[in-house]
This record gives structure tokens, C-alpha cells and sequence, in this order.
């Protein structure tokens, strides 16, 4: 992420191009950051869910009974691209099934953000997870520049960010 006249962008490959969007960050405030969450919940919408999620558990699964599952990944990044501050790092655990999960951790309170945590009727494996959990850098979603999913779910919630492309 780069700063252009007060602005931040992200970028991310597109046909030989860069494909760049555009945004406004928020204060990292208790504040902004229920504010920002309210509004990525209420824009989690079903194109939003990675393909490999929806070819992996078939429309009558269970998993698709518990609300905001598959949306962890646009949900997590989306807050932490729109937050200006370098205290969220995601996280990534796994699930008893071994499925993926991510949410954010404040690195000085340890406070956790999951917006998606109501997919996980049991508290007690959500809490097996946030203690298995680690640090996503190295997870190759982390490492890679954001995908389109995450770019539309951020022009959802902050609809005068800019999206262009440069070479």
C-alpha cells in the first residue's frame, strides 16, 4: 500500500497491468472500527465467497445454515485495508475439518476483530482456533497483493474510493 496526495492505494497484477484502487482509511478508534465493521457485514453478499469455498461444500452442507460463513477473507482484509494503522496483522487458524479461518488481532491489546464469527455455532472450537491460530504472513493469501473479491467488497463499503488501472 503506497500514500498519493493524502490517498492510499492498493494494488494488485491485472493483464500484464497493475489494477489500482483507491480509498479513504479510517482512524483505528473503537468508533470507526464498529462503524467500518457495521457496514462490510451489511455488504457481505454471495459473489463475495471464493469459487474453491463454493465447489468444496456442496449448497445443502451445514456450513451454509451458519450466517457469514466463506466470508472471513473479504471481510478480514477489507477492515484491515480500510483501517490506517500498522497494529491489525491477520490471522489464520483452522477449524476441527481443517477449513481456514481469518480474522484481525490489535498487536499491543491482543484484541481480536472476527466479523465473521458467527459462522461457528460452538464457541468453544471458535476459541480452539484463535488459540491455534497464527500470524497469516506467511500464507500465501497474505503475501500476494489483494484479489478482485476484496477490491469490490472495499468499493461496496466506500463507494467514492477509485479503481484504475496503470502499466
Amino acid at each position: 500500500m503506497t500514500c498519493v496526495r493524502g490517498k492510499r492505494r492498493i494494488y494488485r497484477p491485472f493483464d500484464g497491468n497493475y489494477e489500482v484502487l483507491e480509498l479513504r482509511q479510517y482512524p483505528y478508534t473503537s468508533e470507526y472500527m464498529e462503524a467500518v465493521s457495521k457496514r462490510i457485514r451489511a455488504n457481505l453478499t454471495g459473489e463475495l465467497v471464493a469459487r474453491e469455498i463454493r465447489e468444496k461444500y456442496p449448497s445443502n452442507h451445514p456450513r451454509w445454515g451458519y450466517p457469514f460463513f466463506g466470508y472471513c477473507v473479504p471481510a478480514t482484509f477489507t477492515l484491515l485495508y480500510l483501517m490506517d494503522t500498522d497494529v491489525l496483522e491477520p490471522m489464520r487458524g483452522e477449524d476441527k475439518e481443517g477449513e481456514g479461518h481469518w480474522w484481525l488481532k490489535d498487536k499491543l491489546t491482543e484484541r481480536i476483530y472476527d466479523l465473521t464469527a458467527e459462522q461457528f455455532s460452538n464457541k468453544t472450537e471458535l476459541q480452539s482456533i484463535y488459540e491455534g491460530g497464527c500470524m497469516g504472513e506467511n500464507h500465501n493469501l497474505y503475501k500476494n497483493m489483494p484479489d478482485s473479491t476484496i477490491f469490490n467488497l472495499i468499493q461496496k463499503v466506500e463507494p467514492n474510493s477509485m479503481r484504475f488501472i496503470v502499466s
